[in-house]
C-alpha cells in the first residue's frame, strides 16, 4: 500500500493527463472524419449537376466521363496509397499531403470550362482524394485498437458531416451558385488538414524491403480473399442502390425532392448504428453480425422489388442507414484481424477499392443492362440474390481455419 501522498497525487495527475490526451485525440479524429465526409457530401452529389450548365457546352457522355473518372481511378490508386503507408510506416504524412492537395485541386475546377482540362483536373484530383478514407481508416483503426476506443464513435461523425453537407449545399445552391460546392469542399479539407496536424501517430510498423510484397502476401491469404468476395457481393448492391433507388422512386411517380429526403434519412440513420456497432461486435462476434446484416440487406432489396406501399420507402431508407452503419465498422475491424500489423493499410485500402470501387462499378454496369432488358424491380431481385450469396461467403470465411 502506498502511503506517500506525493506519489498518490503524481499518479492521479498522470492518469488525468493521459485521459485528457486520449479525449483530445478522439475529438481530433471525430473532427477529421466530419471534414473529410463534409467535403465529399458538398461536392460529389452535385458535380454532374454543375457541369450540366449550358455554359460548359458538355455532352452527357463528357459529363459522365468527368464524374466517373474518379471512382474508376480509385480502384487502382487506393491500394497504391495503402502499400505506400505500410512501406513507409507514415500514413499520417501521406494523408496530410492528400488532404491539402485535394483541397487545392478542388478549386482548380473553377478555372476552366474546357473538357480536356476538366478531365485532367479530375484525374489529378482523384489521385489525392481517393487516399482520404483508406488512410484515415488506417489511422483510426490503429488508434482505436491501442487506446481501446470505439471506432464507430469516430466514424459516425463522417456520416453526420456527409448528411449535413448534402442538406446545406442543397439549400444554398437551390437557386443557382453551384460553384459554392468547390469552395465548401476545399475549405472542409483544408480544415481537416489542420485538424490532422494535431493527431499523434500511434507508431505504425515499418515494412522492410526483405519482407514479401504486401499485395502478394495479401492475396495468398485465403480467408481475406473469401471475405473480399463476400464483401463485393454485399457492398456492390448497397452502393449501386444509391444510383438506382432514385430511379425506382421516380418510376413509381414520386418527385426528386422525395429522393433527396430519403437519402438524407438514410445517412442520418447510419449514425446511431455506427455508435453501437462495437457493442454488437463484442457481444456476438464479427461474422454473426455481418451475416445477419447482409441478410437484412437482402430482405430490404426484396421488399423494394415487391413494390410495397410508398409509405414503406421511409422504413426502407432507415434500414439502409442501419445496414451501412453496422457493416462498415464491423467489416473493417474484421479485415484488420485477418492480416498482420504490417499490412493493415494495404488490406483496408484493397478491401475498400474492391468493395466500394470495383464492385460498385460492376453492379452499376450490370444494373444498366438488366434495366434495359427488364424492369427496375428485376434489378433489386438481382441485388437480393447477390446479398444472400455474400452472406454465405462471409459465413464460410468465419469458419475457415487460419
Amino acid at each position: 500500500m502506498i502511503d506517500d501522498p506525493r506519489i498518490v497525487t503524481m499518479g492521479g495527475l498522470l492518469l488525468e493527463r493521459k485521459f485528457r490526451v486520449k479525449n483530445r485525440q478522439t475529438y481530433h479524429f471525430q473532427a477529421l472524419y466530419f471534414f473529410i465526409f463534409f467535403g465529399q457530401g458538398a461536392l460529389i452529389p452535385y458535380l454532374a449537376l454543375y457541369f450540366s450548365n449550358d455554359s460548359f457546352g458538355l455532352s452527357a457522355s463528357e459529363i459522365g466521363t468527368i464524374v466517373a473518372i474518379g471512382p474508376i481511378l480509385s480502384i487502382f490508386l487506393q491500394p497504391v496509397w495503402g502499400i505506400a503507408a505500410d512501406r513507409l510506416g507514415k500514413p499520417k504524412r501521406l494523408l496530410l499531403v492528400a488532404m491539402l492537395a485535394a483541397g487545392i485541386f478542388t478549386l482548380s475546377y473553377l478555372l476552366t470550362s474546357a473538357y480536356l482540362l476538366l478531365l485532367l483536373i479530375s484525374c489529378v484530383w482523384a489521385l489525392f482524394q481517393c487516399a482520404h478514407i483508406p488512410l484515415v481508416d488506417t489511422l483510426a483503426i490503429e488508434y482505436t485498437r491501442k487506446r481501446k476506443v470505439d471506432y464507430g464513435a469516430l466514424r459516425l461523425f463522417g456520416s453526420a458531416g456527409f448528411a449535413l453537407a448534402v442538406f446545406v449545399l442543397g439549400q444554398i445552391t437551390e437557386g443557382g451558385g453551384l460553384n459554392l460546392i468547390f469552395y465548401a469542399t476545399g475549405a472542409a479539407w483544408v480544415l481537416g488538414f489542420l485538424v490532422l496536424i494535431g493527431i499523434e501517430e500511434t507508431g505504425s510498423v515499418h515494412v522492410s524491403h526483405q519482407q514479401p510484397v504486401p499485395l502478394k502476401q495479401l492475396f495468398s491469404n485465403r480467408r481475406f480473399l473469401l471475405f473480399l468476395a463476400g464483401g463485393s457481393l454485399i457492398f456492390g448492391p448497397i452502393f449501386a442502390n444509391n444510383y438506382y433507388f432514385g430511379s425506382y422512386v421516380t418510376i413509381r411517380g414520386e418527385t426528386t425532392a422525395l429522393v433527396g429526403t430519403l437519402f438524407f434519412v438514410a445517412v442520418l440513420c447510419e449514425i446511431p448504428f455506427m455508435r453501437i456497432a462495437s457493442r454488437l461486435l463484442l457481444r456476438f462476434g464479427a461474422i454473426p453480425v455481418l451475416v445477419f446484416v447482409s441478410l437484412l440487406s437482402a430482405a430490404r432489396t426484396a421488399m423494394i422489388a415487391l413494390e410495397l406501399p410508398i409509405v414503406m420507402l421511409w422504413v426502407l431508407s432507415a434500414m439502409q442507414g442501419m445496414i451501412v452503419g453496422l457493416l462498415i465498422p464491423v467489416a473493417l475491424d474484421y479485415v484488420r484481424s485477418l492480416v498482420p500489423e504490417t499490412m493493415v493499410a494495404t488490406a483496408v485500402s484493397t478491401y475498400m477499392a474492391t468493395t466500394t470501387g470495383l464492385a460498385t462499378a460492376l453492379f452499376n454496369l450490370m444494373s444498366g443492362f438488366v434495366l434495359e432488358e427488364s424492369t427496375i424491380y428485376t434489378v433489386f431481385w438481382v441485388y437480393t440474390s447477390s446479398s444472400v450469396l455474400g452472406a454465405i461467403l462471409y459465413g464460410i470465411s468465419g469458419r475457415m481455419k487460419e
